[in-house]
C-alpha cells in the first residue's frame, strides 16, 4: 500500500478518481486540472465497504483531508464488478456522493468502432482517451501491468481497437508455477539475449522478450496506420521496467488512467462548483 502526498492549501473541493484493476486499485485527488495526491491499494475483492472505508480514513487523516467533506465528486473506472460494487457503495454511503462509473455509453470525446464496443474494458476506453486529448490523434497507448494492453486512435481520432496479452509478471508467474525447477527471477534487463544460467536465461527471455513484443506490436500497428512517427504513450505498473530499454516508446505518463477519468468525467458531469466554495459538512 503506497501514498504519494503534495502540499495542498486549504480549503479546495476535489475529484476523486479510481481506477479498480484486476491487481491494484489507484486512487487520484485532483483539484482542477492537477493530479496533487495518489494512493495504490492491492485490489482483494474479500474487503468490505467498511473495510475500505476505514483504510481509506487512515490514509486520509494522514494527509491531512476529511474527504467526505472536501470531495465534490467521484468517477470510478472498474474491471472487477465485485469491486464495482464495492466502491459505489463506499462513495454513496461514505462521501454521499453518486459515483459516475465508466462505461460506453458515456460521452468520450471519441467514437468507439469496434465490432463489440460494450465489450472493451473501460480501463482500456479511459487511456484511448487521454491519450487522445492529451496527446493528440493518431496515437496509442500501452498499458503495462497485469495484462500488457496497446489502444489505438486513428487520425480522424477514433478508438479502432488495439491488441492484448499476458502481462510480465503474469506470464511470468504462469511459467514459474508450471515448471518444478524455474526459480523465481527479479525483473531486469540483462546484459546478454543469450542467458549464461537460468536465471540470466529467464531474464532474457521474459524481460528481452517483453521489449520485443512492445517494439514489434508497437512497428506492425504503426505500420498498419502507414505512420512510423505515430506517438506511443506508455503507463502502468511495470512500464518502468521496459521504457528506459526501448526507444519505440515516446512518452511514459504513469498517471494517464487517472488524468483520462479526470477528463471522462469533465464529460459527463455538469460544471463544479467554484474552487472558492467552502466544503460540505454532512
Amino acid at each position: 500500500m503506497e501514498y504519494h502526498i503534495q502540499p495542498l492549501p486549504r480549503p479546495y473541493l476535489m475529484l476523486l478518481a479510481i481506477d479498480i484493476g484486476n491487481t491494484n486499485i489507484v486512487l487520484g485527488l485532483f483539484r482542477d486540472e492537477h493530479l496533487v495526491l495518489q494512493w495504490r491499494l492491492s485490489a482483494d475483492t474479500s474487503r468490505s465497504v467498511d473495510e475500505y472505508r476505514a483504510i481509506l480514513q487512515t490514509l486520509a487523516t494522514a494527509a491531512g483531508l476529511d474527504l467526505p467533506a472536501q470531495t465534490r465528486a467521484l468517477v470510478l473506472a472498474s474491471v472487477v464488478p465485485p469491486l464495482t460494487t464495492t466502491f459505489a457503495a463506499l462513495a454513496r454511503q461514505w462521501l454521499r456522493i453518486e459515483p459516475l462509473i465508466v462505461h460506453v455509453g458515456l460521452r468520450l470525446g471519441l467514437n468507439v468502432r469496434v465490432r463489440e464496443p460494450a465489450r472493451v474494458g473501460v480501463d482500456r476506453l479511459v487511456n484511448a482517451v487521454a491519450g487522445k486529448t492529451l496527446y493528440g490523434s493518431p496515437c496509442i497507448t500501452l498499458d503495462l501491468g497485469t495484462a500488457t494492453k496497446f489502444d489505438v486512435v486513428d487520425a480522424r481520432g477514433d478508438f479502432i481497437g488495439g491488441a492484448i496479452a499476458p502481462g510480465l509478471q503474469t506470464a511470468t508467474e504462469a511459467l514459474v508455477s508450471r515448471t518444478a525447477l524455474l526459480p523465481r527471477i527479479d525483473f531486469a534487463a540483462p546484459p546478454s539475449p543469450i542467458g549464461e544460467d537460468t536465471v540470466r536465461a529467464m531474464q532474457a527471455g521474459i524481460v528481452l522478450g517483453y521489449l520485443s513484443l512492445v517494439e514489434g506490436l508497437a512497428s506492425r500497428i504503426r505500420a498498419r496506420l502507414g505512420s512510423e512517427t505515430v506517438p506511443l504513450i506508455a503507463t502502468g505498473g511495470l512500464a518502468p521496467l521496459i521504457v528506459p530499454h526501448t526507444r519505440v516508446i515516446d512518452i511514459h505518463d504513469p498517471d494517464l488512467t487517472l488524468k483520462g477519468l479526470r477528463i471522462v468525467h469533465g464529460l459527463n458531469a455538469p460544471s463544479p462548483p467554484s474552487d472558492s466554495q467552502p466544503p460540505r459538512n454532512l
